[in-house]
């Protein structure tokens, strides 16, 4: 036989059962990716090689998407649609989470916008991820300076791991898990949460036991809370819908855990998690009961004269949302409140917030940001009484299993660090910026505060991890109304003569409301501040608020957005004649006009050290007379920010001083004074640290418009 032909026949002949054997993991994958088995499909998928086979790569990026390292999918659903254009009818929704999960957001928003501009049905969903990854895209431009460590192998396991309850000695950790050894149990599910305890040596946490016979019980038991003393452990009991007991240490043995009262328990519905406040006084805990805001809200209940819990109150809508607020951490202040959320702004799933206690009330809640916050589950935080040491539990894909206990460390600011050169300013939390070209320098006026980037479960098993199928969508919160879109735009000629010498920056991006990201129709103006002209007059799209706007380099310009039933929102550009050309993509979200409603005024201008309004700030404060006007029913007050340079007491009458000068321009120009106040804060409440002066103090130098009265 001829020797090639020879070698061509046993290649071929090892080839045959090399290719069937990979066949057959490729149908088992099928069979068990039908089962929705996504972890053991995933094996055979890749023990079989998918090569270049569209069908087969999908299925493994939807299996890595179902499961908890989302990121590894994007190169499979790449490869797939380069195989197969349209392997999937969905293959935009998998694309734009497989994005969003690699920290990829503009791609994200793209394919989300393509699913959406074809799924009507699904708008909503869609909308929201496109929400989520602004919201991403914002807080990992600007990340917080925390180191996150996994607690190690002493701690966490394969399965899950959450509520770190550590003594104020920081020397024991009290936590939950569902570690099992019974290959039965964990196969049927079965292997129901116990609470365990670890000891520190030296740095490192030792071996973790069950917490006491007492306490763990056959069905889910959690821990919650524990008290300052460290003598008494607030527990989630799996007893009737979900109860919260309380068990004591007795001569170093825990006593059998007991009910809390009526006020706290309810026999149909679910209490979650608790947290006791430092003085041992007030109680903070999730709850899915009647009278809420949405499905789990944190509700509050105090101790009264006879040492019972009082009927509780909810925290209100400045905390509680349509969704899940949930493990609540009240700190020792007694008015920093930490808590998970998936109803607030988040970066993909739940997130962690917190909101201080001020002036009778709940303040709105920020985001901690990344890397503390991730595309996954973030919940079950706690933080130390000097607030620099957090533990918190959270999926990573760096973890060893589910979800994972980490310690965060939270860094002192960076003196060296410079605020990002933002030419766009707008109040914290509700303007997203995005440069695509190198930032110019630029001359920003001294008073003028810059952005802060965007801040901002039920059931006691294991956290739940998002599932990426678009099967059910939530309920439409605003439904899109069509509008007409005006069309006197107006745009001064010498505009035009600096966009030929590209001698401007392109600002471009959406309109949209603050609470339910839906696009808005909204006329943005253009002014001159030195001149107080309008140099352009435009609308956004009111289907999908697109807009692009112009801004010439070589002066100071105010852009002011406005819509009916908003408050106007105001963005500053000071730009020095031959800055760069750039372009800027941006969301301008609006904040409705209702009581608590408040906006940074970003062209307001002071001299340093005095009280004049300058004549750049007028064209803002005709705005605000122009709201009024519009608004009869609304009352309104400025507020004063300094930084804290000089004195405490002489920043606050100089802050008064200013929001003062607002209100007198307003009375002297036929605004009733009844309808306006003045108030100072000096330098009590800055937004940011003003360790550094371009980082934090002109961001915290900065006056305010408040909404608090509505007659309507």
């Amino acid at each position: 036989m001829d020797k090639l032909l020879y070698l061509t026949l046993l290649v071929f002949g090892l080839a045959i059962p090399f290719c069937g054997q990979s066949q057959n993991l490729i149908e088992k994958g099928d069979r068990l990716f039908a089962k929705k088995d996504y972890e053991n499909a995933l094996k055979s998928y890749l023990e079989a090689g998918p090569g270049d086979d569209a069908m087969t790569n999908f299925k493994i990026g939807l299996c890595y998407l179902y499961t908890e390292v989302k990121s590894k999918s994007l190169p499979y659903l790449q490869k797939a649609v380069q195989a197969k254009s349209n392997v999937d009818e969905d293959i935009d929704y998998y694309l734009g989470m497989a994005y969003q999960n690699n920290h990829q957001y503009a791609k994200a928003r793209d394919h989300y916008e393509a699913f959406r501009s074809k799924n009507k049905k699904l708008y909503e969903i869609a909308t929201q991820k496109i929400y989520e990854c602004e919201i991403g895209d914002s807080l990992t431009r600007k990340p917080v300076r925390a180191v996150i460590q996994n607690v190690g192998g002493g701690i966490n396991t394969a399965f899950n791991e959450y509520s770190p309850l550590v003594s104020s000695d920081g020397q024991t950790m009290i936590f939950t898990s569902n570690r099992s050894t019974d290959d039965y149990k964990i196969k049927s599910g079965t292997n129901f949460e116990d609470i365990y305890i670890a000891r520190k040596t030296g740095d490192t946490w030792g071996a973790p036991e069950k917490i006491s016979p007492n306490i763990n019980i056959k069905f889910n038991d959690a821990a919650a809370s524990l008290s300052a003393d460290g003598k008494t452990l607030f527990l989630y009991y799996e007893d009737g819908a979900g109860d919260i007991y309380t068990s004591h240490l007795e001569a170093g043995e825990w006593t059998k855990p007991e009910p809390l009262n009526k006020n706290i328990n309810t026999p149909l519905f679910w209490e979650t998690s608790a947290c006791i406040s430092a003085d041992g006084q007030k109680l903070f805990f999730s709850s899915n009961r009647p009278g809420g805001k949405g499905e789990l809200d944190i509700w509050m209940s105090t101790l009264d004269a006879k040492g019972n819990w009082a009927k509780p109150v909810n925290l209100g809508s400045a905390i509680n949302t349509p969704g899940n607020e949930d493990s609540p951490f009240i700190h020792p202040d007694g008015v920093t409140l930490y808590f998970s959320s998936d109803g607030h702004p988040s970066m993909g799933s739940n997130d962690i917030f917190k909101s201080e206690y001020k002036d009778g009330k709940w303040q709105r809640p920020v985001n901690l940001g990344y890397p503390v916050n991730s595309i996954e589950y973030d919940g079950f935080f706690s933080i130390s009484e000097d607030k620099k040491t957090g533990y918190y539990s959270t999926l990573r894909a760096e973890g060893l299993g589910s979800a994972d206990i980490y310690t965060i460390t939270f860094l002192p600011p960076a003196k060296e660090e410079k605020e990002p050169v933002l030419l766009a300013s707008t109040e914290p939390s509700t303007t997203t910026i995005e440069v695509r070209k190198e930032e110019p320098k630029v001359e920003v006026p001294k008073e003028e505060p810059k952005v802060e980037v965007p801040k901002e479960e039920p059931k006691k098993e294991e956290p739940k991890v998002e599932t990426p199928p678009v099967v059910t969508p939530p309920p439409v919160t605003q439904p899109v109304v069509a509008e007409t879109k005006p069309t006197d735009n107006f745009v001064d000629p010498s505009i035009q003569a600096k966009k030929d010498l590209k001698v401007v920056t392109i600002l471009r991006g959406k309109v949209i409301d603050e609470t339910t990201a839906q696009p808005l129709g909204a006329t943005i103006f253009l002014v001159d501040n030195i001149s107080n002209k309008v140099v352009t007059k435009m609308y956004s799209d009111p289907q999908t608020g697109d807009f692009e706007i112009t801004i010439p380099h070589g002066g100071n310009y105010g852009v002011s957005t406005e819509r009916d039933g908003y408050l106007f929102n105001s963005i500053n550009f000071s730009l020095p004649e031959f800055a760069e050309y750039q372009e800027i993509d941006t969301h301008i979200i609006m904040v409705k006009a209702e009581v608590g409603s408040k906006v940074v005024l970003k062209n307001i201008f002071f001299d340093i050290g005095k009280s004049d309004l300058k004549a750049e700030s007028l064209a803002e404060v005709e705005n605000i007379k122009e709201l009024l006007i519009t608004n009869p029913n609304l009352n309104v007050q400025i507020n004063g920010h300094t930084d804290n340079t000089g004195n405490a007491e002489t920043n606050k009458a100089l802050s008064l001083k200013r929001a003062t000068a607002v209100v007198t321009y307003l009375i002297e120009h036929g605004i009733d004074s009844a309808r306006l106040s003045a108030k100072g804060y000096g330098s009590e409440r800055p937004i940011v640290s003003n360790d550094d002066e371009e980082g934090g103090r002109a961001i915290n130098r900065r006056t305010e418009i408040e909404i608090i009265e509505s007659k309507g």
